[in-house]
């Protein structure tokens, strides 16, 4: 075990000279809820961002460009679906598919993004298409260049009846060394609005490869449906500086989460 553990921070430490420029990450969420309803719900996520200058690689793997202030612009795209169990001879089913664009811009100590996204929800039976519209809006204060508190608007508009929403959106992100090529990442973003999100979570790097955190995500519909809480156990690795794999378990009152995801940079 001493052996496996001074390997990977070798590695770590050896990878912390590569540079990049362009990076893809793609995963996907099984959702397995406690209900008899559910046949199978996932998300699919794949994301490509391209860098305007080199991303130097130092400290953990994991947060180099925000601690190297990277801007860049990225594209994303998602599909979302639940599919019921077979009712009367019909199998309700429920799709979305979402491709989002976006840039992070940083400018001495402050922060910029902006993001657009369009996309079509599809409900049957009876089918029907619903377009969607997203957008966000933030703006950001680094007191020191490892710690980031930012604020703005996040939205949708859709052709779904009374399903519009304008949320005031809040972030904050803190990476900090602790010794010995060890770090902890603390981050924390919430959406207020119709419907209200939280999300907070903590990961410890043993080292700059190497990283494993907790989460803690909610979310309050607003009426009578119930709200969402889940709590996070998540890890990622870098096998080389150039690729890393990671996973994500979530445990919550009716619902558990599997994730699965990979990054590739060049």
């Amino acid at each position: 075990m001493n052996k496996l553990f001074i390997a990977l921070g070798l590695m770590g430490l050896a990878s912390t000279s590569f540079a990049y420029n362009g990076q893809v990450e793609g995963g996907y969420t099984f959702r397995d809820y406690d209900s008899n309803a559910v046949d199978t719900s996932g998300l699919f996520e794949l994301k490509g961002t391209f860098y305007f200058d080199n991303v130097n690689a130092k400290g953990p793997l994991n947060e180099a460009a925000f601690l190297g202030h990277n801007s860049n612009v990225y594209l994303g795209y998602a599909y979302d679906f639940t599919k019921l169990n077979t009712i009367l001879g019909q199998t309700p089913k429920d799709e979305t598919n979402l491709f989002t664009a976006g840039i992070e811009y940083f400018v001495d100590q402050f922060y910029v993004n902006a993001e657009l996204g369009y996309g079509q929800e599809s409900v049957k039976p009876p089918k029907k298409d619903y377009d969607i519209f997203t957008y966000r809006a933030l703006a950001g204060y680094m007191p020191i260049s490892n710690l980031l508190f930012a604020a703005g608007i996040d939205g949708y508009n859709t052709d779904l009846p009374n399903s519009d929403d304008t949320r005031f959106a809040i972030q904050a992100k803190y990476v900090a060394p602790v010794s010995n090529g060890q770090s902890i990442n603390l981050e924390a973003g919430a959406e207020f609005g119709d419907i209200d999100e939280v999300r907070l979570g903590a990961d410890y790097y043993i080292n700059p490869a190497l990283s494993l955190g907790v989460g803690y995500e909610s979310i309050d519909y607003g009426n009578n449906t119930a709200d969402e809480d889940t709590f996070l156990i998540r890890s990622k690795y870098f096998i080389n500086p150039n690729f890393a794999v990671g996973g994500t378990i979530g445990f919550g009152d009716d619902l558990n989460t599997y994730n699965i995801n990979a990054t590739l940079r060049f």
